[in-house]
């Protein structure tokens, strides 16, 4: 009994750093930093809260819990709870329809009235239509070109020649009239683009050139057979090095898929938005390529703006539509007036230009004042700003007494601002704030009850706004919930559920978007996989050999084999690192940052435990049995494989695993051999990965992890023949 107990307390103390190491790689790195043993709630932010026809009242965290309350009052008993199972989620509404906007399920319809997502469009959508999309065409940006520069970009069309050397043609033979000083040289530019048949003939004199810098140019003129898509992306190439200009110059953006945890975790790291028939979306993460525009009812045909149109970051905050075409982008470097029906960027303002701000990165809050003109806040500051003509009228409210936190939300209705913070809702006249008048703001307060304290009224920190009907509608960051009439007094109050616990099931796909784990992983099996091979059957001959043979210089041998276990393996590391080199740079064998070189130096170094190992299962098996065996007519070598190999079998298999593992966990030899990651090995691989991503905690646990499931299968696979091979019970082995 004592004996079992003991044995139970050695299994469990054994399996803790293994648990912890599994669980700890489904919690988030600031987490495990803090030292939590669970992971933390998600957050119940409510950036979505208001009304919606015929469906009363909806409110959506952040993290995708959608609570209907189809009375329109918050303390209806049939309200509708649908889970998203998503992070990072924004909402908007097209045609009274709910949709949602999140990084890792991407877009999602919601079905209010059947209470559940019936419609999801996925990121690989999205990854097929921009792969596919052609981003060759000449665009510009009016505001953004002065005129001069489409006059000095028609002279260098005009006079540069095709090639370097100056003996061939110029664009202008194809053009057939000289390029105009004005804007119009973009549309001849695209004129040339747009016909397939000067595309070909301009690109075979430029085939002709032998000094290409951009590595892309060569490549594509290697190809026989080029699509007319491929053409006009050479084409693109090769005018950007012969005429470089601002206007000429060709980016090549690739697709990056969404790494949720570059996304910033607020009700601002996705951006979406119902503009007429169309959903625009876009990311607050420079990776993504831009601004993706949809139409639901034709998913298929989704287009994009992105740098390429005149952007000047892909980096989208805050996408809010103007009119019934246009949209206003807030982005890292200013606005964007944009076309969605032409694809058009009409307008580009800075920061720091026409009376717009530095901006320092905070979150920016947006609300459309008439057709032309915006508010936005950050921080405390509030910016009037008409984009119609590009100026900015800027009032700083952070050394008055008005608000003594920052805006958190904001929305302008019939000529009042109402501004969200933690003090509370403040409402004032459009003019007198522009005035900087504000002794007829209106405060409302202690309208949210208290989480912990129901009985409790006071202000919290809002993070939604909506006002329609003489009612404001009041979101807050911990699930609050709030309905405060104009007059002053207060409405309904509600508290949505806690979030429950959220493991990050994302550490799994982020690991394998930030290292190529999988290139590790098929190293590892294909070099530990060999080793094994290879030292299983010369062990096995050498084993059975110092086992049954008697020869000159066998208990040498002996001696030998059991030294080269006493000599630590790492003192051969340099002269093997040495040899490897003098081979490779004074013959032409190549063993350095080769496969081959690991399964060789991984054979050497384990032939001879195996060896010792195999011996001692041979000395185990009777000799009678292979003396029988002979006698009845078999060779030495068919009797070896036919009596002692089966007999000795679950010996070979424990050898052949434990050799596995000392080749899969083996570290030294595979750092020192692989000079990059076409040879690493797993242990290689987490070893770059800790010192590029150290602080992430999380990361290396879920490596950590995926790096022990093929051992820990193994191990469970072949527990039977390994607890045979080392007790040789046949009793153990069925058990």
């Amino acid at each position: 009994m004592i004996i079992r107990i003991v044995a139970i307390i050695f299994v469990v103390l054994n399996s803790i750093p293994l648990v912890w190491m599994v669980w700890s790689s489904l919690m988030g790195s600031n987490e495990i930093m803090q030292g939590r043993l669970f992971p933390a709630p998600y957050r119940s932010d409510v950036p979505f809260f208001r009304p919606i026809e015929k469906m009363g009242l909806v409110a959506a965290t952040l993290h995708g819990q959608v609570y209907r309350f189809p009375s329109g009052h918050l303390t209806d008993p049939d309200r509708i709870d649908i889970d998203l199972s998503a992070v990072s989620v924004h909402y908007a509404l097209r045609n009274n329809e709910l949709y949602a906007f999140s990084p890792d399920e991407a877009l999602m319809h919601v079905d209010l009235k059947k209470g559940k997502v019936d419609r999801q469009w996925g990121w690989n959508l999205f990854k097929k239509s921009f792969i596919k999309k052609d981003f060759t065409e000449f665009r510009f940006v009016s505001n953004q070109i002065p005129v001069v520069e489409f006059s000095r970009l028609a002279g260098m069309l005009n006079g540069t020649p095709l090639l370097s050397n100056g003996k061939e043609k110029f664009l202008t033979d194809f053009l057939q009239r000289p390029f105009s000083e004005d804007s119009t040289v973009i549309e001849s530019l695209n004129q040339i683009l747009n016909s397939p048949e000067k595309v070909n003939q301009i690109l075979d004199v430029w085939s002709l050139e032998p000094n290409w810098v951009n590595p892309m140019i060569p490549h594509l003129f290697k190809k026989t057979h080029r699509t007319y898509s491929e053409n006009k992306e050479l084409f693109r190439w090769c005018l950007a090095e012969r005429v470089p200009h601002e206007l000429t110059r060709y980016r090549q953006i690739p697709w990056e898929s969404i790494w949720v945890d570059r996304v910033p975790a607020s009700d601002h790291g996705m951006s979406l938005v119902g503009v007429g028939k169309y959903l625009c979306m876009g990311v607050w993460w420079e990776a993504f390529p831009g601004i993706a525009i949809i139409d639901p009812d034709k998913p298929a045909s989704i287009r994009w703006i992105t740098m390429n149109n005149g952007l000047p970051t892909s980096s989208i905050q805050e996408i809010l539509r103007v009119s019934e075409t246009e949209i206003l982008v807030a982005h890292d470097q200013g606005f964007s007036l944009v076309d969605i029906e032409t694809e058009k960027v009409k307008a580009n303002f800075l920061f720091g230009e026409g009376g717009l701000p530095f901006y320092n990165g905070r979150d920016l809050r947006l609300a459309l004042v008439g057709s032309s003109a915006v508010l936005f806040t950050y921080g405390r500051e509030i910016v009037f700003f008409d984009f119609r003509s590009g100026q900015a009228l800027k009032r700083v409210f952070g050394d008055v007494n008005i608000f003594q936190s920052d805006i958190t939300a904001l929305q302008v209705h019939e000529n009042q601002v109402y501004l969200g913070s933690s003090e509370g809702v403040f409402a004032v006249p459009l003019w007198d704030l522009l005035s900087a008048e504000t002794s007829s703001r209106k405060v409302y307060s202690n309208y949210m009850r208290n989480p912990k304290d129901s009985t409790r009224f006071e202000n919290g920190v809002v993070s939604s706004l909506f006002v329609a009907k003489g009612r404001i509608w009041v979101g807050g960051l911990k699930g609050q919930l709030a309905e405060v009439y104009k007059q002053g007094f207060r409405g309904e109050s509600y508290n949505l559920p806690k979030g429950g616990i959220y493991l990050h099931w994302r550490n799994y796909e982020d690991l394998l978007r930030t290292i190529p784990f999988k290139t590790f992983l098929s190293n590892s099996l294909i070099i530990c996989g060999s080793t094994v091979l290879i030292s299983i059957i010369l062990s096995a001959l050498a084993g059975y050999a110092l086992a049954r043979f008697r020869f000159f210089g066998r208990n040498t041998m002996n001696f030998t084999v059991l030294w080269t276990q006493v000599v630590p393996g790492v003192l051969f590391l340099i002269p093997v690192f040495l040899f490897f080199s003098y081979l490779q740079q004074n013959s032409s064998i190549h063993l350095l940052n080769t496969k081959i070189g690991i399964i060789l130096v991984y054979s050497a170094l384990f032939i001879p435990m195996a060896t010792w190992i195999l011996r001692g299962f041979f000395l185990a098996v009777p000799r009678e049995l292979e003396e029988a065996a002979l006698i009845d007519g078999c060779s030495r070598f068919r009797a070896f494989f036919r009596v002692v190999l089966p007999s000795a079998m679950p010996g070979i298999v424990a050898t052949a695993i434990y050799t596995f593992i000392l080749a899969w966990d083996e570290l030294m030899f595979a750092w020192v051999l692989s000079m990059d990651m076409t040879t690493a090995t797993i242990p290689v691989g987490m070893r770059l990965f800790a010192g590029q991503f150290g602080n992430r905690f999380d990361l290396l646990m879920a490596a950590a992890t995926l790096s022990t499931i093929p051992v820990l299968l193994l191990f469970l696979i072949m527990q039977a023949q390994i607890l045979f091979g080392i007790s040789g019970s046949t009793r153990n082995r069925h058990n």
